[in-house]
């Protein structure tokens, strides 16, 4: 019951360096042609403007949906130009007006060195503070039927639910990450939410920044995922885990909303090691209930 998720609409910006290229001397000397400049990009509002003008700024154009209407060209300008401090100020500020929300999620993983066949669909209601979730597996899904409430204000390292299907019947504290969470996610259940997206884009950000590199994405493109128009963003890394989140990461989103629709992360060998699809995220207010497991809509 680990993963990550996937914030924020984000389009969150950590870091990354770019492949290290041959100098104009070795290129010749190898009989390569010179490099030719690259074409320039066109204007946008956001040249020239501090960090903090850029955060608000693009805050403006996310919510009023004009990012979401200019053209290609134009959408990829607005991310060169953006400094990586800014999307991030501005995935953070975003984030901190959601401390409760109901989100879908689809999600695959590499374990163990195998990648699973089957995506887990789930259904999930997450409270950031103090640590509160409900989740459901949905059908046609991997795990279909198992539910688990988790709540650090009254065990912090376990968790209450019940396997899916015939083993569905009994319900169980167990350790969040022991061995029946680890043998289905590379994440504990803490990961779940876009809050921990945001952390790890933001730590990722910092070591780059420690090691005198650059913290920002390494390309951007409008790609269309899931019937929609989307920007990719994919951060190229140094190295993988343990020192960043992946040797490289991607996020997806739609322009429109501070949440990622979807994240795809790769090793240093090239493996995808986990893919998640942010199908919809719905602000609420939850009352107990909500985590509470004699709630009669769920079936501790």
């Amino acid at each position: 019951m680990k993963q990550l998720i996937t914030i924020a609409a984000l389009g969150g910006a950590l870091s990354l360096m770019a492949a290290p290229q041959l100098s104009l001397f070795d290129a010749r000397a190898q009989g390569a042609p010179a490099a030719q400049p690259a074409p320039a990009r066109a204007a946008t509002p956001y040249d020239g403007l501090s960090t903090a003008q850029q955060t608000a700024m693009l805050a403006r154009q996310t919510a009023s949906g004009e990012l979401a209407a200019l053209p290609d060209a134009q959408v990829l300008a607005v991310f060169d130009a953006l400094q990586p401090e800014a999307l991030l100020t501005w995935a953070r500020q975003e984030i901190n007006r959601f401390p409760e929300y109901e989100y879908a999620m689809t999600r695959q993983e590499r374990l163990n060195g195998q990648w699973q066949d089957k995506p887990a669909r789930m259904l999930i209601r997450y409270r950031h503070m103090p640590r509160q979730l409900y989740a459901r597996w949905l059908p046609n899904g991997a795990q279909a039927g198992q539910e688990i409430i988790y709540d650090e204000t009254k065990r912090r390292d376990e968790m209450y639910g019940h396997l899916g299907g015939v083993l569905g019947f009994t319900s169980i504290w167990t350790a969040i990450d022991g061995s029946l969470a680890k043998s289905q996610s590379n994440h504990t259940v803490r990961d779940l939410g876009f809050q921990f997206v945001l952390s790890m884009l933001e730590r990722d950000a910092r070591t780059l920044k420690a090691a005198g590199l650059s913290e920002k994405y390494s390309r951007a493109e409008i790609v269309q995922e899931h019937g929609t128009r989307m920007v990719a963003l994919t951060w190229e890394l140094p190295e993988g885990a343990p020192k960043y989140y992946a040797k490289k990461v991607q996020l997806m989103f739609d322009l429109r909303h501070p949440w990622p629709r979807q994240e795809t992360a790769w090793d240093a060998d090239g493996n995808m090691v986990e893919k998640i699809v942010f199908e919809k995220a719905v602000k609420k207010s939850f009352d107990a209930s909500t985590f509470d497991p004699t709630n009669a809509e769920y079936k501790f």
